[in-house]
């Protein structure tokens, strides 16, 4: 296997940086998403709810008979809009009132969840001018306090209004004292509700006076978002909350698969050390270098060969022999200085696309070897392609024109050196006499 920590490092690299690109490009969408349904919850559009004489509802009118008052209050029907009559008569009874009443309860019995509703509209005015307003009153149902068969159990979220069509929000609506002392209410239910709300009723305002009086209703409008803020910010938070799960967990993998990587790296590179030690030490004494080029001799690689063929050691090694070609129409035409000049810049455009366990070393004349330890034919043959397009896009002196041919063999088993030279030396020969510039192989 041919092992090289650059190429391992540059494809982990590789894959955490597009692993980044990809967490960066999801983190930009759910920001993207967050800032869209903050805008839609803003000026997005609104579910509506209207009630009125269309809106198939159960209407009745209601006065103060029931509480041993006086008063009259008839609803009738006007076109398009309703009509409260209504007779304020003095009596015993200190509140009189008369009312217009919508039911919202269906055959259950449930009434209408309007807690996601923001604002009320009420469309709504007296026949005449009058100082008294106008009440609003949304009848709410919670078993903690109420019950079917007690009417004033029954919260009523109420506020006066004073303008004919008058628009509040929800949460300014107030929840009668005299009720919340009558029911003895606990504190956290002393607030307006509106999740199981019964009717909504238009009333006559408080302290009005005796006499005849007739208040026109074009509708009731709720408006609301489809979700509530409260909801909208839980779902941001949960949405956010799992990425954020999501990333941590993404980034503890990623930290183990570097560990890891990191592990296998450090070992693979202590092996190798191990192996380059063993060779230094065997050929500190032995090596000598090709004073043209500085790269090795004959002798200088001879023991590669030999710690191969050990039949102790079971490493893979492959060979590359690289002859310049047509080397010897360089120096007949240019002379030999330039010719020395082009071995000099061949053997270093070599060391420069080689590796760092690599050996090279200039076999004679124009040819060079190339061992590669722990490199089976096939990674060799990559390599060796590798070199022959570098020396073929290399600048040359004066213009010139250099490519050279390859012969690649990787060492059987109990071979010889010598037989192994040998093959690699006829792949280098048929690559010649196939048109040079060309890499081939020995099975």
């Amino acid at each position: 296997m041919c092992f090289t920590a650059r190429p391992l490092l540059l494809i982990h690299t590789t894959m955490s940086i597009q692993q980044d690109i990809v967490k960066a490009r999801l983190l930009g969408l759910c920001i993207v998403i967050t800032v869209l349904l903050l805008a839609l919850q803003k000026y997005g559009p609104e579910k509506v709810l209207i009630i009125g004489k269309d809106a198939g509802l159960e209407m009745n009118s209601l006065d103060d008979g029931g509480n041993g008052g006086a008063s009259i209050a008839s609803l009738v029907h006007d076109g398009d809009t309703l009509l409260l009559n209504c007779e304020i008569i003095a009596s015993a009874y200190r509140w009189p009132y008369c009312v217009a009443s919508f039911k919202l309860t269906d055959a259950s019995g449930k009434g209408m969840d309007l807690s996601g509703y923001r604002q009320i509209t009420v469309a709504a005015r007296y026949s005449t001018p009058q100082d008294v307003g106008i009440r609003i009153q949304l009848i709410n149902f919670n078993p903690a306090y109420a019950n079917d068969r007690d009417s004033n159990s029954l919260k009523y979220n109420a506020l006066e209004l004073f303008d004919a069509y008058q628009t509040i929000s929800l949460s300014h609506m107030q929840v009668p004292t005299w009720w919340l002392i009558l029911g003895k209410i606990r504190p956290e239910y002393a607030g307006p509700e509106f999740t199981d709300i019964r009717g909504i009723q238009v009333a006559t305002g408080e302290h009005i006076k005796p006499g005849k009086y007739q208040i026109i209703i074009d509708g009731v409008e709720l408006r609301g978002k489809y979700l509530s803020d409260n909801q909208l910010y839980l779902f941001l938070l949960a949405g956010w909350t799992l990425m954020a799960l999501l990333f941590f967990v993404s980034t503890l993998r990623k930290a183990k698969r570097e560990l890891r990587t990191h592990q296998q790296r450090q070992q693979q590179l202590e092996a190798l050390n191990s192996l380059l030690n063993k060779q230094q030490q065997t050929l500190e004494a032995r090596l000598a270098r090709d004073p043209l080029t500085g790269v090795l001799n004959r002798d200088g690689i001879a023991p590669v060969f030999e710690h191969a063929w050990d039949s102790h050691n079971h490493q893979q090694l492959s060979l590359i022999f690289i002859d310049i070609d047509n080397f010897k129409k360089i120096n007949d035409d240019h002379g030999h200085n330039r010719g020395d000049e082009v071995l000099r810049l061949f053997a270093q455009v070599l060391v420069e696309n080689t590796r760092a366990q690599d050996f090279l070393a200039r076999w004679g004349g124009e040819e060079f070897v190339l061992a590669c330890p722990d490199t089976n034919v096939k990674n060799a043959t990559a390599l060796a392609e590798k070199l022959r397009l570098a020396i073929q896009h290399t600048s040359w002196p004066q213009g010139l024109s250099i490519t050279a041919s390859f012969g690649v063999a990787q060492m059987h088993a109990h071979e010889s050196p010598t037989d192994f030279i040998a093959r690699a030396d006829q792949a280098l020969y048929e690559a010649k006499a196939q048109g040079r510039n060309g890499v081939r192989y020995a099975p």
